[in-house]
């Protein structure tokens, strides 16, 4: 009993970092994915911004269209792809992948970071 008790209240905790953050959070197969109420372009413009002003990040590429947008860096050594997908005009998805198997801790940090410069 007590067991389920613990997963219940840890559930509770992840159910509620997802609500802070304005929508879903999930880690699946080295991808962090963050759902964001705000447009695409705020989102594209964030993420460029994040990227320019932190000087651990190397900006390599970015691309934007209508309702999908790619921002390729490098990060201390390692690849990040961060992919952004418009889900409605007022909600975008960000997907990041720091490294080949991915890095959630990092994954974290520039999600906040980008979430940072959303205006």
């Amino acid at each position: 009993m007590l067991i389920s008790l613990n997963s219940c209240v840890a559930t509770a905790i992840l159910i509620g970092a997802a609500v802070v953050a304005g929508g879903a959070v999930y880690y699946v197969n080295g991808d962090y994915i963050i759902e964001v109420p705000k447009d695409i372009r705020s989102v594209y413009n964030a993420t460029i911004k994040t990227m320019q002003m932190d000087k651990q990040f190397s900006l390599l590429s970015q691309s934007y269209k209508d309702k999908t947008a790619e921002v390729k860096a490098s990060q201390n050594g390692n690849d990040v792809t961060i992919n952004l997908t418009s889900l409605s005009n007022r909600s975008t998805e960000i997907k990041i992948r720091v490294g080949t198997l991915g890095d959630e801790k990092d994954s974290i940090n520039m999600a906040n970071a980008i979430t940072k410069n959303i205006t």
